[in-house]
């Protein structure tokens, strides 16, 4: 038993039987010992998982094209970058050098916020960024709670990328044809999974306005934890974007096929399981995305769909072929950053979704359709 083990069961013992969502929560994000606020978190080839911008800056390059247009489109004015979980922070890295090169009227106007809740990512992160006069006075760090984020309203775009999957879910089960949840208990040997009844009744209710067939032993997962993380942005989003980056997908192509074991799993050194009670703190649970819950929580929150793509499309309507063909040479490059793409690599899996909110019919290149783009456009 760890330290986070016996500091689970004792939170089972005060409480009786917890939901699979609090468990995650603590496993995830308890201060020190959970798996995204301890040391353990790591990224890449060496770590647990990887991420995009893990895979090349060109993803990041890619990004920082993005959000010049969305600074054009709301008048060249002050502008907020606020990313969510910045791991290594090789994202911002990337993006304020591309900026600061390529889009000097930008870099100006342009400050950058990153929320992150562990202490050693966010040393890690001053590290990377300590000396370099690209970041003088443009980038701070913030915190993100129940109560929200620790800074005023701002105008700029939220961007996410893989932050969503990994917050915590409800995993419900679908019983005699009744919308049950799944609560993890301990006697006094091994974490267990007992059913009840749901513990909140917007868990029900989303079931049934998504539509969702309601099959026999299905386990459906749902993410109250996005729906907060929403609200509390469109709280400080006075004007501009959100920009979210994950793997999942609409609800219906979600749950389209006959598997119903849902799509949680845990990765530890690159191999996937699903041994959700074990090396607690080691290891990552995450849980594909719903987009379809994203984009309906977003409405009521006041965000509006800009719209949803995969992201091979998001890239490439970005320039991402036109940026190979200038290095088409270096094969190894091109190799991987093919992978950010490619159907069988993070292309297909992979989705962006942006909403927007006190912005009038944007129109963003990453969105438009592919057959209407030019070569070097």
């Amino acid at each position: 038993m760890t330290i986070l083990s016996d500091l689970i069961i004792e939170r089972i013992k005060n409480k009786g039987n917890i939901t699979f969502a609090e468990f995650m929560q603590m496993a995830l994000y308890y201060p020190e010992y959970g798996y995204y606020n301890s040391n353990a978190v790591s990224i890449g080839k060496s770590g647990d998982f990887y991420t995009s911008p893990a895979v090349h800056r060109m993803f990041g390059e890619l990004i920082a094209v993005q959000l010049e247009e969305m600074w054009r489109i709301l008048g060249r004015a002050s502008f907020t970058v606020v990313e969510m979980g910045a791991n290594a922070g090789w994202l911002c890295y990337d993006i304020m050098r591309y900026i600061k090169n390529e889009y000097p009227w930008f870099y100006k106007k342009v400050q950058y916020f990153i929320v992150e809740s562990n202490p050693h990512l966010r040393e890690k992160q001053q590290e990377l960024f300590c000396g370099n006069p690209v970041f003088d006075e443009k980038l701070s760090w913030h915190s993100y709670g129940e109560d929200g984020f620790s800074f005023d309203a701002v105008q700029g775009c939220f961007l996410s990328n893989e932050f969503i999957d990994a917050l915590p879910v409800h995993r419900l089960l679908v019983k005699e044809g009744e919308v049950k949840e799944i609560y993890v208990g301990y006697n006094g040997n091994d974490f267990y999974e007992i059913v009840g009844d749901v513990c909140n009744h917007a868990l029900k209710d989303y079931c049934i306005n998504a539509e969702m067939p309601l099959r026999e032993s299905r386990v459906l997962e749902i993410n109250l934890a996005a729906r907060d993380y929403l609200n509390h942005v469109a709280q400080k989003l006075n004007c501009g974007f959100v920009l979210t980056i994950d793997y999942g997908d609409t609800a219906q192509r979600r749950y389209r096929d006959n598997t119903t074991g849902g799509t949680l799993r845990c990765y530890y050194r690159h191999n996937v399981n699903h041994d959700y009670y074990e090396r607690l703190g080691e290891q990552d649970i995450t849980a594909s995305v719903d987009f379809s819950f994203l984009m309906d929580v977003g409405k009521g929150a006041g965000l509006e769909v800009t719209g949803l793509v995969k992201q091979s499309h998001y890239l490439i309507a970005l320039g991402v072929l036109e940026k190979l063909n200038n290095i088409r040479n270096n094969l190894e490059t091109v190799l991987k950053v093919k992978n950010l793409f490619l159907p069988e690599g993070m292309g297909e899996v992979f989705k962006a979704l942006i909403q927007h909110r006190n912005v009038k019919n944007p129109c963003l290149s990453s969105l438009k359709p592919l057959s209407s783009l030019k070569p070097g456009t």
